[in-house]
């Protein structure tokens, strides 16, 4: 009664939903074609081109003009002039090298969060596959429960058994209902954490087709050159040690350089009011004395120290990461190995022993199901081990930027 009301609330709260059904690879690309943060975060590669369309580029010349009229008379002087500053160093060589790094990185950047993305995508639905099959499961459980408790509740009825047998084998019924509305709900959360990654509205629910595949050889290690995370750190320790050489060149400021002419109305006595005309070259270049940089080319060796040394980290974390998933992947190919090999055939023919001595009145039908409920466990534990294996190798995957 209790699984029926669920059941059926359950039903009213998704009978609205429009259902978007997919394969595993299928949900990987519609989150990245549809997911928002991820377009959100493309527009960080456009922010560091017009960085990089900006940097390197002259200031814009000043215009200089003077006027000096003299208040006693009708003699003037009137000046204009071009200026322009140029850098005595390679500082906006340098910038645009920076600039230039920061662009890699925003792109190497915008790569990897499509890594976790797909990474984060394909994990979710493949626990909705493996969510399915172990439903599946509990069925035939709950099915095999039900018949035990028929059995016994016959046997107590007939003085052939005890009625706390009979009761027992429904109290496991009705616990295998509790799993399987528990399933719905992780099935729910699941779908819920799949949605946003792939950019659907809440007023679509979501199927995972197909079933987990067997497991196959996938090559262990790693190599962090295929990261993009790696290639984002690369960049940005690049950017880094060339910011101590932009630094070192912060010392000097910009000369500048300009022309200029002048007009000058003079009054010459006896002669009167004469004109007379000047051009000139300006120069001026600043002189390092009390301001040589220092803090700033400290604060950049600094951090290029760190961004080096954050890029070591990550490598050895990449290569950690991609052993730990190869060596799990091993260990629930084992159990799968196991339970599906020898095992799950000692209990399938244990259960057909069983059925042949009911046959013969040499055994009885409780003990044909509890052989049958032992195969249910081990294809729980295989049902187990190759969602975890599929789990392990979406983190190989991942840890080796695939």
């Amino acid at each position: 009664m209790l699984r029926c009301t669920l059941s059926i609330l359950l039903a009213l709260t998704t009978a609205g939903l429009r259902a978007d059904t997919l394969t595993v690879e299928g949900a990987v690309s519609r989150a990245l074609r549809s997911n928002p943060d991820l377009a959100a975060a493309r527009w960080s590669i456009e922010e560091a081109r017009g960085r990089l369309i900006q940097s390197g580029r002259l200031p814009n010349p000043a215009l200089e003009t003077e006027l000096k009229p003299n208040v006693r008379g009708r003699e003037f002087s009137f000046s204009a002039g071009f200026i322009q500053k140029i850098p005595v160093t390679r500082r906006l060589h340098l910038e645009r090298a920076v600039s230039q790094d920061q662009l890699e990185q925003a792109e190497a950047e915008v790569l990897n969060a499509g890594r976790l993305l797909s990474a984060q995508v394909r994990t979710a639905a493949i626990k909705l596959q493996a969510l399915q099959e172990q439903k599946a499961l509990k069925e035939k459980q709950r099915s095999n429960s039900l018949k035990l408790a028929e059995e016994a509740d016959r046997n107590a009825k007939k003085a052939e058994g005890s009625p706390l047998e009979a009761a027992q084998f429904g109290l496991e019924a009705q616990q295998l209902s509790l799993d399987l509305l528990q399933a719905d709900a992780e099935r729910a959360a699941l779908a819920g954490e799949l949605r946003p990654l792939m950019g659907l509205g809440a007023a679509t629910s979501v199927e995972i087709t197909g079933e987990l595949p067997a497991p196959s050889a996938l090559a262990g290690g790693a190599s962090p050159e295929r990261r993009a995370d790696y290639r984002a750190a690369r960049a940005k320790a690049s950017a880094a040690r060339t910011g101590i050489d932009l630094a070192r060149a912060g010392k000097w400021d910009d000369a500048s350089y300009g022309l200029a002419a002048e007009f000058e109305r003079s009054e010459d006595a006896p002669d009167g009011l004469e004109n007379d005309g000047f051009i000139g070259f300006k120069f001026s270049i600043p002189l390092p004395f009390w301001n040589k940089n220092e803090g700033k080319i400290r604060e950049a060796s600094a951090a290029a120290a760190k961004a080096d040394q954050e890029k070591q980290a990550l490598g050895m974390r990449i290569r950690s990461e991609a052993a730990a998933a190869h060596q799990e992947m091993a260990a629930a190919a084992n159990i799968i190995a196991q339970t599906s090999g020898p095992l799950l055939t000692q209990a399938l023919a244990l259960e057909e022993q069983f059925v042949k001595a009911k046959a013969e009145a040499q055994a009885t039908l409780t003990d044909v199901l509890r052989s049958r409920e032992m195969r249910f466990k081990l294809e729980q534990a295989r049902l187990n081990a190759l969602r975890d294996y599929h789990l392990a190798r979406v983190r190989l995957m991942a840890a080796q930027g695939r």
